[in-house]
């Protein structure tokens, strides 16, 4: 049995991961990400990334290559093209997970370790949907440190340093210096666990240590010729730190270090409720029982503090650990299953409680008035409800894959959400129409008229994209040399003395919210008196302002 519900879990994931996944209007880092690379084939400029024309200096530029290439398969850079990139690392991690553990583990237990890195809450019904870096990124980490686990365990320094450091360099090109931190901590942690310390010092961690450097010194040694490396860095570690407790207030830092662990659980439920195990009494006997379970274990809890001691961290940022930590979960859910402690009783009912519950409502979904856009609503509906319906029964007579068929109902679980949610979302998205509509409209008409975007002005990026992806090619910043029959895009709030004809306006959907009462629109038209002078800020820089570096060609 347990074969073909394997079997069942990989016919399910392509409508679970697939389904509607480009009906969203983007946010704005996934317009972020989009926009450099669709610059980037427009101007044939790949070494050196560019938002509007200016230097993007934020994250290197691995992940808008693999957009890029996303992009040239579709034919368009759509938001469908974009996230496709992102479910494709999913599975690569989920493949990745299995590969591992099944060395340590037994087929069935690598099988649902691999499903539940796909099927907890956030990775599938949050991040799984977004052209993000995050979750590749996560899989390049997650096999940086299974790769120095597995080599060095067995002494084989070479090949864990050698490996492990590749990917390092990988990891910085698509997040930046998170990936060696990652590492750093990890080869520590390694070192300490196999009691071989003096290996830090041996040729196979310096070598592969400064191999890892050169192939970054590649890179950048092109990317000089483009733009100041100085500020380069300057940007780097800006974005490393900005989440840190250093650029938050003391108060606002101890409020997240008491809310993180129970935010971060939330955030990866149903598999964190195994956590249940991990505070009884004689866990760690029962995990060093098997090296690889304790070992990940030790991972997770030697670079969570990154985040639980960093203001202003967003669940995908940890990604890569989680797996860590449900690896550990899923042994010691053995070892107390074979024991039949009240621990695992209990959990066993809370489970099936769940699934009973969500198997009872699945069949009434079209009765929520939000879905009377969806088609042939009662058939899905029914259809997946008898599907669940099954999974539940199986559940309740087969305790030996109870487990296997929760993921299973969480995968039909997220097949309904594609149908019933995902698009009465898009439709009731207000702001994010209005963020493209108005795009839009701007080019409409004015095909043939230069559009720039005047000085610093805030634009974004969600804007930015979908201006651009109307127009066709680059909206340019410009800082000077303005003229009167281009047409700017020009933020009223930054430059309230610019004087213009204005023929369009546009919408900010998060300046709307945040900043001002009431809605905000940028006027787009004919300077009346155009400065003569290079324009400059005056404030700090914030992303959607631009770096005022224009990319040479």
């Amino acid at each position: 049995m347990r074969r073909n519900l394997f079997l069942l879990s990989l016919i399910l994931l392509p409508a679970a991961l697939l389904i509607n996944l480009g009906v969203m209007v983007f946010i704005d880092d996934e317009a972020i990400r989009s926009l450099v690379a669709q610059e980037m084939l427009w101007s044939g400029q790949y070494v050196s990334p560019s938002m509007h024309g200016d230097a993007y200096l934020n994250k290197p530029p691995l992940w808008n290559w693999i957009l890029a290439l996303s992009f040239t398969l579709f034919g368009s850079a759509s938001e469908l093209a974009a996230r496709v990139p992102t479910v494709i690392g999913l599975l690569g991690f989920a493949a990745t997970t299995y590969f591992f553990s099944r060395k340590h583990f037994s087929r069935y237990l690598a099988g649902l370790h691999a499903l539940t890195v796909i099927t907890c809450g956030r990775m599938l019904f949050w991040d799984s949907m977004l052209a993000l870096i995050d979750v590749t990124f996560s899989w390049v980490v997650y096999a940086q440190i299974m790769l120095l686990y597995e080599h060095g365990r067995k002494g084989e320094w070479w090949k864990a340093f050698a490996w492990s450091y590749a990917l390092t360099a990988v990891g910085f090109m698509l997040k930046g210096l998170p990936a060696i931190v990652f590492q750093g901590i990890t080869v520590l942690a390694i070192l300490g666990w196999t009691r071989s310390w003096k290996q830090f010092f041996r040729p196979a961690h310096l070598l592969s240590g400064l191999g890892c450097v050169a192939l970054l010194a590649l890179y950048y040694w092109q990317y000089s010729e483009y733009v100041d490396l100085a500020k380069v860095a300057q940007r780097l570690f800006v974005e490393s730190g900005k989440r840190t407790a250093v650029a938050h207030g003391f108060w606002e830092s101890v409020q997240h270090i008491i809310a993180f662990p129970f935010e971060m659980s939330y955030h990866f439920l149903p598999w964190t409720l195994l956590l249940l195990y991990l505070l009884q009494p004689g866990s760690w006997q029962r995990l060093k029982t098997n090296d690889f379970a304790a070992f990940s274990l030790l991972a997770f809890l030697v670079n969570l503090p990154i985040y639980w001691l960093s203001p202003n961290v967003y669940p995908r940022y940890l990604l890569m650990l989680f797996p860590l930590l449900f690896g550990s979960l899923l042994h010691l859910h053995l070892c107390h299953k074979k024991a039949r402690t009240r621990s695992y009783l209990g959990l066993r009912y809370l489970l099936l409680g769940l699934m009973t519950v969500c198997t009872l409502i699945i069949p009434f979904a079209p009765l929520f008035p939000e879905t009377a856009i969806v088609e042939w609503a009662w058939a899905k509906s029914l259809v997946l409800g008898a599907a669940a319906g099954a999974v539940c029964v199986l559940a309740w007579r087969s305790e030996r894959n109870l487990l296997l068929l929760f993921a299973l109902l969480l995968l039909i679980l997220r097949i309904g959400f594609n149908f019933f949610v995902l698009p009465p979302r898009a439709a009731g998205d207000e702001r994010g129409i209005a963020v493209r509509e108005t795009a839009y409209e701007v080019v409409t008409g004015h095909e043939q008229d230069s559009l720039a975007i005047f000085g610093f002005t805030l634009i974004e990026p969600a804007t930015g994209y979908y201006l651009t992806e109307a127009r066709g090619h680059v909206i340019p910043r410009k800082w000077e040399g303005f003229d009167r029959t281009t047409r700017y895009i020009v933020s009223s709030l930054q430059y309230p003395e610019i004087k213009m004809t204005e023929t369009d306006s546009l919408y900010l959907r998060h300046l709307s919210r945040a900043s001002w009462k009431g809605d905000v629109y940028y006027p787009v038209g004919l300077l009346v008196n155009p400065p003569k002078a290079w324009i400059h800020s005056g404030e700090k820089l914030l992303d959607g302002m631009g770096s005022g570096m224009p990319v040479e060609e």
